[in-house]
């Protein structure tokens, strides 16, 4: 049998990452915009530059139709990718509405100022950076870790404002767009698989000329962004630190664009696969429970790929079906990620603790990041690779940790 192009492989690529994307999106996380967010708890008392920050990132999003509408017509023969966009359009437009009834709701703006301010936003049009559908693809996927990060600092800011409202919208939509990220990542990744140097290629031009969306739309646009560098949420160095950075070793690549040879990462995963080949009857989880690994359809083919599930009873190959997959045909559905059923009520659930920990009563800003990323993570296709990658690097911190304190022990100013 003939291999398939790569066009055909990243196709179906694509359209197994769809129907994967969208059955954790529907069971574990979605969000009502309406409900799940206290309004009533919108500080009028925060600053105004709080708010011109905000007004920013809302402005952005504002652009929402010409980002979906002109990537749709590069992308509509795509069906995987074409009906993943069309979703990611629907949850980046409940990310617009939130930031935009934080203003109303804490009477930064009022309706009239809302409306003007749309009218100058809509009056310009925002246009494609890039002609080439892949070279699109490592934008988005830079782009989404920069608004995650975007999102987090800014709700540092909300945080120090005392704003309940606006601290559980960037939340939520900090999950969303962390969830994004690992989406593009994966299809960067797989486009490495079938053409590494066209897609390295294809990605360091992007680096070379990313700019974030609505720099050259929106009104004051200067300004803005001084305001955001001023304090803290997004820079020239954010950018390089939060997403330039680690989207390369995200990748595996250096910062010279180069392949890192890192074989003890490769030779770990490699492990953690042979391992769980030998045993696909069983994983076990961390709590101490154990369920059937192989029974769900988003960890690879059932039975009902090779022709052993039903039909007509010979055995022959049945092309496989993610969509009949994904709506039940396998001896039992999702069991295997039963450890994250809670991950959304608790990314709802966690509010400002004025008793927490951390100065003035704040809490620990670090450690909510990691578990901010860990739980969109876990909400990616990917979260198993994800999962063993952040062992690695926990790994390698205790290792470094040890070795400096060896040093320091050995130049006598550490502790004995």
């Amino acid at each position: 049998m003939a291999n398939k192009s790569t066009q055909a492989a990243m196709e179906d690529f694509f359209y197994r990452e769809l129907i994967k994307y969208l059955k954790l999106a529907e069971e574990k996380r979605r969000w009502n915009v309406f409900n799940d967010i206290p309004w009533h708890e919108a500080n009028p008392s925060s600053s105004e530059e709080m708010a011109q920050c905000t007004e920013t990132f809302c402005a952005v999003e504002m652009y929402l139709p010409d980002f979906t509408a002109k990537l749709l017509l590069m992308i509509r023969r795509s069906r995987g990718r074409a009906w993943f966009h069309v979703n990611w359009g629907y949850e980046e437009s409940k990310h617009s509405m939130a930031l935009d009834a934080w203003l109303l709701s804490s009477g930064h703006r009022s309706e009239k100022q809302r409306k003007e301010f749309e009218q100058l936003l809509l009056g310009q049009e925002w246009e494609l950076p890039f002609d080439h559908p892949r070279q699109m693809v490592c934008y988005t996927m830079i782009q989404e870790l920069a608004t995650f990060w975007n999102y987090r600092n800014l709700e540092r800011f909300a945080i120090d404002q005392k704003d309940p409202a606006l601290t559980t919208a960037l939340r939520l939509i900090s999950v969303d767009e962390r969830v994004h990220y690992n989406f593009f990542r994966n299809v960067v990744k797989e486009w490495m698989k079938h053409d590494e140097a066209g897609t390295v290629e294809d990605l360091k031009y992007v680096f070379e000329h990313f700019s974030m969306p609505g720099d050259a739309q929106i009104p004051g646009y200067k300004e803005r962004a001084r305001i955001l560098a001023k304090t803290g949420i997004y820079g020239p160095r954010e950018y390089v630190k939060l997403v330039k950075n680690p989207v390369l070793e995200d990748l595996g690549l250096s910062k010279d664009f180069e392949k890192l040879e890192n074989r003890e990462r490769l030779e770990d995963i490699e492990r953690i696969d042979r391992v769980e080949q030998l045993k696909r009857e069983k994983i076990v989880l961390t709590n101490g429970s154990a369920i059937p690994h192989d029974s769900s359809p988003l960890n690879g083919l059932s039975r009902y790929a090779n022709g052993n599930g039903n039909g007509n009873g010979s055995g022959a190959h049945r092309e496989y079906s993610p969509l009949l997959e994904a709506m039940g045909f396998s001896a039992s559905v999702m069991d295997s990620l039963d450890e994250i059923a809670t991950l959304r009520e608790q990314v709802r659930s966690q509010a400002i603790d004025s008793n927490g920990e951390g100065s003035r009563g704040m809490p620990k800003l670090d450690e909510l990041d990691h578990r901010l990323m860990t739980i969109g993570d876990e909400l990616s296709n990917n979260a198993e690779e994800l999962r063993a990658l952040r062992a690695q690097r926990v790994q390698r911190s205790e290792q470094q940790d040890r070795k400096r304190l060896k040093n320091d022990r050995l130049r006598g100013s550490g502790p004995e």
